[in-house]
């Protein structure tokens, strides 16, 4: 008895390469076009050449506000920890030291506004417990009577396109950034007033002055002399260029 092997039909064989061949020519007139692709949905390697041109971008123009906005875009769950573990791996390397000086410039900056962010939104959710129904107000405001200490101060360089800058940030004794606390700057040429909370982008306990180059000042944190001897200092970028550095101060309200 004969055996013979079924073969299929020749049309489903036609139709089959007839279907390939026209999907080929389809794809070749017609190919896809990724648009408006978020960061987040970058692969990792790409992910972390975005933070690195974000963070080059950074140290180059001191906007911290265009740099936040574009690591958010990366929906990271702790985008401070992903830059500071991405420097750690470029320090490690001789060849990438400016990228790991600028990845990690970033990240100190950004948990330094983030954590500023964090106390405004603990003021903003705690109930006031001497008006019951009310929400405190939205940051705690500086008290006249309160005295205030400097915790820490570092000097920044990073913007060759900058001006000397003077900027601090004010908590009170229960780490609440404080707007409204009064500040004046002094100097040979006279003094100048201003206050924290002038920049809601910044939060609420942040303030700013612009220093002229060769006045010497002293700072007073409502009403009472916190620190002499302010002045502009010249500095160099992680890139090697001259520039003006930030006096960068954090103070403290004592109980």
């Amino acid at each position: 008895m004969i055996n013979r092997q079924r073969r299929p039909p020749l049309f489903l064989i036609t139709g089959t390469i007839l279907g390939a061949f026209l999907g080929l020519i389809l794809i070749l007139m017609f190919p896809v076009r990724l648009r408006d692709v978020s960061p987040s949905s970058l692969a990792p390697e790409y992910k972390e050449q975005y933070r690195l041109q974000t963070a080059l971008a950074f140290a180059a123009s001191g906007d911290i506000g265009r740099a936040l906005a574009r690591i958010e875009l990366l929906s990271d769950p702790d985008p401070v920890r992903s830059l500071v573990s991405q420097a750690q791996i470029a320090l490690a390397n001789n060849n990438t030291q400016r990228e790991a000086r600028a990845l990690a410039g970033l990240a100190a900056a950004m948990d330094a506004v983030i954590a500023n962010r964090s106390a405004t939104a603990v003021a903003v959710d705690t109930p006031n417990p001497g008006q019951q129904g009310e929400l405190a107000t939205p940051f705690e405001t500086g008290d006249e009577g309160a005295f205030y200490v400097l915790r820490d101060q570092k000097l920044l360089c990073e913007n060759a396109q900058q001006p000397p800058f003077l900027q601090l940030f004010v908590f009170n004794a229960q780490q609440n950034a404080q707007a409204g606390v009064q500040l004046t700057i002094s100097s040979a040429d006279g003094n100048d007033q201003f206050a924290t909370g002038m920049k809601p982008e910044m939060g609420p306990g942040y303030a700013e002055y612009e220093l002229t180059p060769g006045v010497v000042y002293t700072l007073s944190v409502n009403g009472v002399e916190a620190i002499g001897g302010l002045q502009a200092a010249a500095c160099e970028t992680a890139s090697g260029d001259p520039a003006w550095a930030t006096w960068l101060l954090l103070f403290d309200a004592t109980e």
